[in-house]
């Protein structure tokens, strides 16, 4: 008998596991489409963001630098601070972009009337990147920056809803593991390489390294984006969107009330502060990623920063991707809150013991915990977003995130005119700066963020029928 029952414990236990794979690949356990589906655009689409931010435009800055100095308000900006406002600006385009093409996203209930939007976006970003590679100038890289920010975003907001559209409430933390694997991977993969690439590129005497990246940008984008729509369009066909406000269906007295379907959504006190607390992430890991180049050549003393930047890279999407599926299981099966302190923690160690290093090897071993970091609080706080939002106002609700990410990012990118003062001063003073307050931020992220989540358990236990019917979270 207890050889019995043990084979069958083991026998339970592969099941369980093939059944969270097939989950993975297969789809969830109310539908066909898998979750890889309906993910695999950001593979594409973070590969573009990624690899153009962190690889490319760093040196179209020092490009533009070199034809001329460039003047905010009188200010000469040296290149931390170009390179910040040039990222600033152009999530300004993106926050409006992805609220506005997620709001008429919702007005059409109808399935698969958020791809048109997918293709339009993902294809519109492609066309423009290629233009990147002719902007030498600050001016051209701003209107280049902007509108590839307007084109990604507009595909990108309805694209938010694809979990809410597909997945139940109880699986959707599995479902963000696996967006942000993909996300992950797409952004690392295609970074490492352009970075590789970008390490032989000279505007005079090697040009073709520049396109051999851009190319392969948008290779990968056009792919992944058509992987998306095809899957998830619907067997009637793709669905033209329409931005007409449906009405309630009339039946039964047992029916909802004969309202407009999408009432305009309130957003509740719980979802404002984790706004908050996720402006204060994305700062933090925004602060480490945009910096890096310049990092590794001003404090760790590479010639050649751009060769180093993708081993780091590698390192910390490696553990950033070993992290995110794990988490998203956790997260449904034991709860969110426990999870963000791990992540506060690994996100203060990671930042703290950056002061300390002066060369790639231990650089690349913080690699590890940051990428650790980087994957919980990605993963985390999508699931817990997913949490907050109303069934009927997913994708506007959800861009609302685009405004945390605009914050979080300002902070970032106006502290790199911050660096490069306080550099002046003092050799190196402007990285340990920004390091210690990338510690804080994340802290006090982490803090909002658990106290919220321990919020949002209530909301997933009223089930899925409540939250599609509540015109918005609950506290």
């Amino acid at each position: 008998m207890s050889k019995q029952a043990s084979g069958n414990t083991n026998d339970i236990g592969k099941r369980s596991l093939r059944t969270r794979l097939s989950r993975v690949i297969g789809g969830s356990s109310s539908g066909s489409i898998s979750f890889t589906s309906i993910s695999i655009y950001a593979f594409g689409l973070s590969g573009v963001w990624t690899a153009s931010g962190a690889g490319i435009l760093p040196f179209k800055v020092l490009e533009a630098l070199e034809q001329g100095s460039v003047e905010i308000f009188g200010y000469a900006l040296d290149k931390n601070g170009a390179l910040g406002i040039l990222s600033l600006l152009g999530l300004a385009v993106a926050s409006l972009a992805q609220m506005g093409s997620g709001a008429l996203s919702d007005r059409d209930k109808r399935l698969g009337s958020r791809l048109p939007y997918l293709l339009l976006g993902g294809f519109g970003l492609a066309v423009i990147t290629v233009l990147f590679g002719f902007a030498t100038s600050f001016i051209s890289l701003l209107l280049v920056v902007t509108t590839m920010q307007l084109f990604g975003n507009f595909g990108q907001g309805p694209a938010n809803a694809l979990i809410i559209d597909h997945v139940p409430a109880h699986q959707r933390g599995q479902a963000a593991g696996v967006l942000n694997l993909w996300r992950l991977v797409g952004g690392g993969s295609i970074t490492v390489i352009v970075l590789q690439f970008m390490s032989r590129y000279d505007a005079e005497e090697s040009p073709e390294w520049l396109w051999y990246s851009i190319t392969l940008m948008i290779t990968v984008l056009i792919l992944s984006t058509l992987w998306t729509v095809r899957a998830a369009r619907p067997a009637s066909g793709l669905f033209i969107p329409s931005i007409k406000r449906p009405v309630a269906r009339t039946g039964s007295k047992d029916d909802a009330p004969k309202t407009p379907l999408l009432a305009k959504p309130r957003i509740s006190r719980s979802y404002v502060a984790f706004l908050i607390a996720l402006g204060f992430a994305i700062a933090a890991m925004s602060s480490m990623q945009i910096y890096a180049l310049f990092f590794l050549q001003d404090v760790i003393g590479l010639e050649n920063p751009a060769a180093g930047a993708d081993k780091l890279v590698v390192v910390i999407v490696v553990a950033a991707a070993l992290t995110v599926l794990p988490a998203g299981y956790m997260s449904d099966r034991f709860g969110r809150s426990n999870l963000f302190a791990v992540a506060g923690i690994a996100g203060v160690v990671s930042a703290l013991l950056l002061l300390f290093v002066n060369s790639i090897g231990p650089t690349l071993a913080v690699g590890v915990v940051v990428g650790i970091a980087v994957g919980l609080f990605m993963t985390l706080t999508w699931a817990v977003a997913n949490d907050l939002v109303s069934q009927s106002g997913a994708a506007k609700e959800l861009g609302y995130t685009s405004i945390a990410t605009l914050g979080g990012a300002a902070a970032a990118r106006i502290s790199g005119i911050g660096i490069d003062e306080l550099n002046n001063i003092s050799e190196n003073l402007g990285y340990k700066a920004i390091l210690i307050a990338v510690a804080v931020a994340f802290a006090f992220a982490a803090i909002i963020l658990a106290k919220i989540s321990t919020r949002s358990i209530g909301i997933e236990s009223t089930g899925e029928t409540e939250r599609a019917d509540a015109p918005s979270a609950p506290d």
